[in-house]
């Protein structure tokens, strides 16, 4: 069962060695025309390149905004907010705010 790579068959004909001479056509090309397609080609990229800049920032720009009118609290109001804990004045405005609350959902029953 043993094959030799001379053979016929798939085997046979990749490990031919064949030599083939191909003719290959040439072709001048005026250099006038590949400067002005590579500064054509580089003027697109440096216009793709500033368009993607622009969009990116554009994105960005509406992200932060949005999550800045999101956000639970300023730094004026989170400064606020923790002098106003300890003071004695802001405990019964929050008292007085959570049996406002209680007394409207006994009525909401």
């Amino acid at each position: 069962m043993a094959v030799g790579f001379g053979g016929g068959g798939a085997l046979g004909k990749l490990t031919e060695g064949t030599e083939e001479t191909e003719t290959t056509p040439t072709t001048t090309t005026a250099s006038g025309t590949t400067s002005s397609e590579s500064k054509s080609s580089s003027t697109v990229v440096v216009l793709v390149v500033g368009a993607a800049v622009v969009l990116l920032i554009g994105i960005a720009s509406m992200i932060v905004r949005d999550a800045r009118r999101v956000a639970p609290a300023s730094a004026a109001e989170m400064i606020e907010a923790d002098s106003s804990r300890t003071s004695a004045a802001a405990m019964r405005r929050r008292r007085a705010k959570a049996k406002a609350a209680r007394a409207q959902r006994k009525r909401n029953r």
